[in-house]
């Protein structure tokens, strides 16, 4: 079966930048849809990011953006290719996905938490102060660079495609900031803005997940991992599936890694281990923990998912045993012990299990009885690295070509990868934590674009990039 195990990311630093400015434009131009993830030194005061009014929640975002940085921008661009109409729909994708390592020119705040968490998870300072391509807030300045971070973000906005983030809010914020121009003083012009800048649309996999998916928890790596292990299944059983291909890069590239995803050996087993590892639930539902790698429990996205595929089966049995006593339907004489009842998990996995090998306990996790007294501590490893900008962004669009694959309905040939795949419910909705609705990213009737922005655009449209 040929599912992908290792994703390559190709890191850019000012050393490199030059050198890989051909390939990134060419990504950038050929992508039928874009997807950004950004590494950041700090975001503020936590409870004004959630204040109820999101006017004020956007105010804050606005100060944060203007005092911190981008460490780290990560793009990885989904090239839709031939799709083969007979038999079940197959989305093919060609992906390329880079790393650029940034770094302010301007003075900006660091956040010791928000430092500690990137390199508890594999981010590298030193390369970032050494080797960062550097670049400077707000409005464009004189002599710009013809091949910057800047430029690129104006080619990212001149090729009118689609943009893939998840929970967007911050990152556009600090994208229009950092790499475009000085943001507005509203929310609404601000809105306007974006509006005009991507009006393929901006889809945000966290919102499509909460409000249309509905997947048990809904941070990125939970996201990609379940994705990932549906589309394998649907891949086995030939049903709609995505499929990826990445560029031949050859061995001398050593600015090339590859990351590595490999899905478990057992994900197709109709017949699973009742083994229970441990796992933090508190990491398991939000994807964060206090302790973070020093937690004892796993943080693991496949040991979480088995164990809540486990949950639901065990409720599943329980179900039907009660609906089958309800009706007078059991037989006498099966086995009280050993019956097996066939189920499907989220991912679409056929597991069978046998009464009485499990348990769950009031808080909800299974646990298993064991006869040797020991394997119920094992604790799997944390995987550390996985929170790298290039690769969460990679992530994040692997995620979205999965939910059009499940959500989009393909129509006749058009230049719109929106309107092709039917998807202008999912578009210009960006979640907004706590609240029960999303962000709707348009032009109001009572605010205008900003002078700042409409300056901007007008010098892309005339010539300020390499795209004209």
């Amino acid at each position: 079966m040929a599912w992908f195990s290792r994703v390559p990311v190709v890191d850019v630093t000012k050393d490199n930048f030059k050198e890989l400015w051909p390939t990134m434009l060419v990504a950038l131009k050929t992508a039928t849809f874009i997807a950004v993830d950004l590494e950041l030194s700090g975001l503020g005061n936590r409870r004004k990011l959630n204040t109820p009014s999101v006017d004020d929640r956007y105010k804050s975002l606005a100060g944060v953006a203007r005092s911190r940085a981008v460490l780290s921008i990560g793009l990885s661009c989904f090239k839709l290719n031939n799709i083969d109409e007979d038999g079940p729909l197959v989305l093919p994708f060609t992906t390329q996905t880079f790393n650029l390592t940034l770094l302010c020119s301007e003075e900006y705040v660091v956040e010791p938490i928000s430092l500690k968490f990137l390199v508890d998870h594999g981010f590298d300072f030193n390369v970032q102060y050494s080797q960062g391509a550097p670049y400077h807030r707000g409005a464009d300045q004189n002599g710009e660079a013809p091949q910057s971070v800047r430029q690129l973000f104006s080619e990212l906005v001149c090729s009118r495609v689609p943009l893939i983030l998840h929970n967007g809010l911050v990152d556009l914020v600090f994208l229009s900031q950092s790499f475009y121009t000085e943001l507005p003083s509203t929310l609404g012009s601000f809105l306007a803005d974006l509006s005009e800048m991507f009006p393929a649309g901006i889809f945000d996999t966290k919102c499509i997940t909460d409000f249309h998916i509905r997947m048990p928890a809904s941070y990125l790596e939970y996201v990609f991992r379940r994705s990932q292990r549906e589309n394998a299944v649907h891949q086995s059983k030939e049903q709609p599936h995505v499929t990826l291909t990445f560029p031949p890069y050859p061995p001398h590239m050593a600015c090339v890694e590859f990351r590595d995803c490999c899905l478990p050996d057992t994900l197709l087993n109709t017949t699973q281990s009742t083994m229970v590892i441990p796992y933090c639930e508190q990491y398991g539902a939000h994807g964060t923990c206090p302790k973070g790698v020093k937690c004892p429990l796993s943080h693991d996205p496949d040991i979480i998912i088995d164990q809540e595929d486990w949950v639901k089966a065990k409720k599943k049995r329980r179900r039907d045993r009660k609906k089958k006593k309800g009706n007078k339907i059991e037989d006498e004489g099966q086995d009280k012990t050993e019956h097996l009842v066939s189920m499907e998990t989220h991912d679409g996995r056929d597991v069978t299990s046998v009464d009485g090998t499990d348990s769950v306990s009031s808080d909800g996790q299974t646990h298993t009885d064991q006869s040797d007294g020991g394997t119920d501590n094992v604790v799997a490893k944390t995987r550390v690295g996985c929170h790298r900008a290039g690769f969460d962004a990679f992530m994040t669009g692997f995620a979205m070509a999965t939910m059009v694959c499940k959500l989009g309905k393909l129509c006749g040939e058009t230049d719109s990868f929106t309107t092709k795949f039917q998807l202008e419910e999912f578009a210009n909705r960006i979640y907004l934590s706590g609240k029960d609705f999303p962000l709707q990213i348009a032009r109001s009737a009572f605010a205008k674009p900003s002078n700042n922005h409409k300056a901007k655009l007008q010098r892309l449209q005339f010539g300020g990039t390499s795209y004209q």
